[in-house]
C-alpha cells in the first residue's frame, strides 16, 4: 500500500466521520451552485423599465416608443410629459431609465435636437445594459426613418454606404450576464470550501499545536500529506466538471477554445488552494487562524482577479495582491479559452499555477519537518 493511497484512503474515512465536512464537500457546493444556477438562469435582464417622455408627438416620436415597447430587453411603465416627473421615477427605481424625445426628432428644422437616454448609474449593470438597447433600437428607428423619407425605401437594388463602427463580440456573442457570471462565481465559490476544507483536514493532523506526533508516526508523511489533500482536489473538480456541464451542455453556452484545457486548469486551481492551505496550517499551526487566513485569500480573490473589476490603474498593493492569489491566473487561463485564443498564453498561466503547489506546498511541508526536528 503506498503512502499516497493510505492518505487518500485515510482521509476519505475521516470525511465520513467529519459532518461538517462532508457537508461542504457534498451538499454545500450542490444547494450553492444550485441557488446560483437558478438566479441566473434568465441569461441576462429584461423588461428593463423605461419612461418615454415625448416632445415630438409625431409619427417618428410614436415609432421610437413602438420599437422599445417591441424590444424584449426593455419595457415602458409610464409616458411622461416632462423630464423631471421621469427622473424622479428614475431616483425612486420605479424605472431604470428615461428616452426624452425632442420636437422635430429627425428633422434638420431649427429646433432639432438628438434624442436623449438618460440612465441609472447606481445599478451599473442594468443602467448601462438599458441604455445599449435603447440606443441600439432608437438608432435603428432613425435609420429606417432616414432612408423613407429619402425615398430610398422602395429602390430594390439601392445601396447607401452608412459610416459606423462593426463591433462583434468575443467569447460572449449572446452578452449573457448567465455565462458571463457562471464562469466567474463558480469557481470562486470552489476555491472557498476547498480551501476551508483543506484546512481542516491538515488541521485534524496536528497535536499540541505541532505535527511532530504526526512525522514521528507517519513512515511518509509528505507522500501522506498529498494523499490527505487529493479527495478535497478531485471533490472540487468533480464539481467544477458539473458546473461547466451545467454552463455548456444544459444551457447551451460554448468555449471557442478547449473545454478540456479549462477543466485542466480547474485542477492545478485545487492544487494551488490545497498547497496555500497546507502553508497556512504549518506556518501558524492554528486551524482557527489559518481558517480566517483562508478566508481573506480565497474569498477577497474574486474582487482582485481582474475579472470582475478592472485592475488597469489600481494601487500597488491591489495589483501586487492579485498577483499572488491563484484565482486571478486561473480567471486569465479560463477567459482565454472562452475567447479561444492561442497555446502560449495557457502555457504561461498553467506554470504560474503549478508554482503554488512547489512553493507554498514545499514551504508547508519544510515547515512541518522543522517542527517534527525541533521536538
Amino acid at each position: 500500500m503506498s503512502a499516497v493511497g493510505a492518505g487518500f484512503r485515510a482521509e476519505i474515512a475521516r470525511i465520513g466521520r467529519t459532518r461538517v465536512d462532508l457537508i461542504l464537500l457534498t451538499l454545500m457546493p450542490l444547494i450553492l451552485l444550485g441557488s446560483m444556477a437558478a438566479m441566473l438562469f434568465a441569461g441576462s435582464p429584461y423588461g428593463l423599465k423605461t419612461v418615454i417622455v415625448d416632445h415630438d408627438g409625431g409619427a417618428l416620436g410614436r415609432a421610437i416608443a413602438r420599437d422599445i415597447a417591441a424590444s424584449h430587453g426593455l419595457r415602458i411603465v409610464a409616458r411622461s410629459a416632462d423630464l423631471d416627473s421621469a427622473m424622479a421615477m428614475i431616483r425612486s427605481e420605479r424605472a431604470v431609465a428615461a428616452v426624452v424625445i425632442p420636437h422635430g426628432v429627425g428633422s434638420r428644422v431649427a429646433d432639432g435636437a438628438p434624442v436623449e437616454i438618460f440612465h441609472q448609474a447606481v445599478f451599473l449593470s442594468t443602467g448601462a445594459l438599458a441604455a445599449t438597447n435603447l440606443r441600439a433600437v432608437i438608432t435603428a428607428t432613425l435609420l429606417r426613418a432616414r432612408a423613407r423619407d429619402a425615398g430610398l425605401g422602395q429602390v430594390a437594388g439601392a445601396r447607401l454606404p452608412l459610416p459606423g463602427i462593426a463591433v462583434t463580440i468575443l467569447g460572449n456573442p449572446t452578452t449573457s450576464f448567465e455565462w458571463y457570471l457562471g464562469l466567474l462565481l463558480g469557481p470562486g465559490i470552489l476555491h472557498l470550501m476547498i480551501a476551508v476544507t483543506c484546512v481542516s483536514s491538515i488541521g485534524a493532523l496536528m497535536e499540541d499545536h505541532g505535527f511532530a506526533a504526526f512525522v514521528r508516526r507517519t513512515p511518509a508523511p509528505v507522500a501522506t500529506l498529498v494523499g490527505r489533500l487529493l479527495p478535497h482536489i478531485a471533490a472540487g473538480t468533480l464539481w467544477g466538471i458539473i458546473w461547466m456541464l451545467w454552463l455548456t451542455l444544459a444551457r447551451g453556452y460554448r468555449p471557442e477554445g478547449s473545454l478540456m484545457l479549462i477543466i485542466v486548469g480547474l485542477v492545478l486551481l485545487f492544487a494551488a488552494t490545497a498547497a496555500l492551505a497546507l502553508l497556512l496550517v504549518a506556518a501558524t499551526r492554528e486551524v482557527s487562524t489559518s481558517l480566517s487566513g483562508a478566508v481573506i485569500l480565497a474569498g477577497s480573490a474574486l474582487a482582485y482577479s481582474g475579472a470582475s473589476l478592472p485592475l488597469t490603474g489600481a494601487g500597488l498593493f491591489a495589483r501586487v495582491w492579485s498577483q499572488i492569489l491563484p484565482l486571478t491566473h486561473f480567471m486569465t487561463l479560463q477567459m482565454d479559452q472562452v475567447m479561444g485564443v492561442a497555446a502560449m498564453p495557457f502555457l504561461r498561466n498553467a506554470a504560474v499555477l503549478l508554482l503554488y503547489p512547489l512553493v507554498a506546498g514545499g514551504a508547508g511541508v519544510l515547515l512541518i519537518r522543522r517542527a517534527e526536528a525541533r521536538a
